[in-house]
């Protein structure tokens, strides 16, 4: 699919190498720690996550002044990073690098797992049913996180997600489906063997 940055036209004036700095440290305050997320969502890894987001802001400087003010530099950002999140993954050769993270080690937690509680003890139950969940959502297939993502953690609606994936919304209404299913299982399977265990 055609990058949005290559569709808007006519583009506005071509911006000083100060004002291009400019523009992108405001960009990269606004958007970056979502751009973060969102990269760690695809690909379970700190560091490629981190990789890829300074890749999207190099691409993003060096063709801000092919973007329009028409433009959203949000859904542009997000493109951005959907497509190098599906060429790393497609580069990767091995299914290794998707093994279970350390969840407690310093991993980006995406703000839609975020528990806020007064109470201590309700406060770790929420915290480890977050974690659970988190889990479950990093265990799917990166197809199915994907629309998890987007949807869940950034709030965007289907209609916008199937621009940013270039997927149908009926597609993308079936992709979220399936992942809400396997994520109840996971969550149940996970259930069954802990009341096995405690036996």
């Amino acid at each position: 699919m055609e990058p949005l940055y290559k569709r808007h036209r006519p583009r506005e004036p071509e911006r000083t190498v100060a004002e291009r700095a400019q523009q992108l440290e405001y960009l990269m305050r606004r958007f970056g720690d979502e751009v973060l997320h969102l990269a760690y969502f695809y690909l379970k890894d700190r560091h490629a996550a981190e990789d890829v987001a300074q890749e999207v802001f190099l691409r993003v400087y060096c063709h801000l002044d092919d973007f329009t003010p028409e433009g959203s530099y949000h859904n542009w950002i997000y493109r951005i990073t959907v497509n190098l999140c599906h060429d790393r993954l497609r580069s990767w050769t091995s299914r290794k690098v998707f093994a279970a993270e350390d969840l407690s080690g310093g991993e980006p937690t995406p703000r839609c797992v975020a528990v806020d509680v007064a109470d201590t003890e309700a406060q770790a139950i929420r915290s480890w049913e977050a974690e659970r969940l988190l889990e479950a959502v990093m265990s799917l297939e990166p197809k199915y996180r994907e629309v998890i993502a987007l949807h869940y953690y950034s709030d965007l609606p289907v209609k916008q997600i199937a621009q940013l994936t270039g997927l149908t919304e009926a597609n993308v209404k079936v992709r979220l489906h399936r992942a809400r299913q396997r994520i109840r299982e996971l969550l149940r399977e996970e259930g069954g063997r802990e009341g096995e265990g405690g036996r």
